[in-house]
């Protein structure tokens, strides 16, 4: 039998002690899950908002669990559910993104200022510099050309890789920058 089944019956019932005694025991579980679907927002999310999240999924599993099914252990059942939560985030976070975008024109060459173009390439510099290490020659060559305003489309026509290939750096570019910066 499921070691945790004493806890979310208690918990079921009410008793607050019993979920906080199996938010412990998936705590380490609810923070990599946090800081892992945190870091694929396109704008920066914060870790905690996550863990809120993982932790109302845990609370959700609690009470949605089926006891008599023995086939899945609760553990397994916890995670799914954590997992599938901070994922809808991620895409919701990014949807959002996107909407803003679309409907402000933002992000195209053609809506930034001068300022904003210079801030850009400062911005890459310094980055350049900061994740020299972490980053591929392919990888900094493309964020070389992104930070200067160039479109994923532009920059594939000029290095002869695919778009998908390009989009597919600046993702790991920006995967890679969150972690530099994190640590």
């Amino acid at each position: 039998m499921d070691k945790y089944i004493d806890l979310v019956l208690r918990s079921r019932a009410g008793e607050d002690d019993a979920f906080a005694q199996l938010c412990e025991q998936y705590k380490n579980l609810m923070d990599s899950l946090s800081r892992k679907y945190s870091l694929m927002c396109e704008e920066a999310c914060a870790q905690e908002d996550f863990r809120q999240e993982a932790q109302l999924a845990l609370f959700d599993a609690v009470n949605n669990y089926n006891i008599e099914n023995g086939r899945v252990t609760f553990g397994a059942y916890a995670r799914v559910c954590i997992r599938n939560r901070l994922i809808s985030c991620v895409r919701k976070q990014n949807s959002k993104k996107r909407r803003v975008s679309k409907g402000e024109n933002a992000g195209t060459a053609d809506s930034w200022s001068v300022q904003d173009t210079v801030v850009r390439r400062e911005l890459g510099e310094k980055l350049i510099s900061v994740a020299e290490s972490a980053l591929s020659p392919y990888e900094r060559k493309i964020l070389s050309m992104y930070a200067k305003g160039i479109k994923a489309k532009e920059i594939s026509a000029v290095i002869g890789k695919s778009e998908k290939s390009v989009n597919n750096a600046i993702y790991r570019i920006r995967l890679k920058l969150k972690r530099t910066v994190n640590q």
